[in-house]
């Protein structure tokens, strides 16, 4: 894939990501499941092109969103 492909695919999902978090501030649970989503492209972005700081970073963003997301859904119907 071109590197005009990659950004525009990336900027895509960072919409993506902004609408989760749009669900978040509605306190909807599975606006973290968007968030999660939404960082997959760049985890295999920052594989492809050899980016180990995007590597980690995406780590870090996945275990925060994902532990964000079991504290919501587990806690009382907003």
């Amino acid at each position: 894939m071109s590197d005009s492909s990659w950004t525009w695919l990336l900027f895509v999902m960072e919409i993506i990501g902004v609408t989760g978090m749009f669900f978040i501030g509605r306190m909807k649970w599975w606006g973290w499941a968007i968030v999660l989503a939404h960082s997959i492209p760049w985890f295999i972005y920052s594989i492809t092109h050899n980016k180990p700081g995007f590597i980690a970073m995406s780590l870090m963003w996945w275990c925060t969103n994902f532990y964000n997301m079991r504290k919501w859904r587990k806690a009382p119907t907003r």
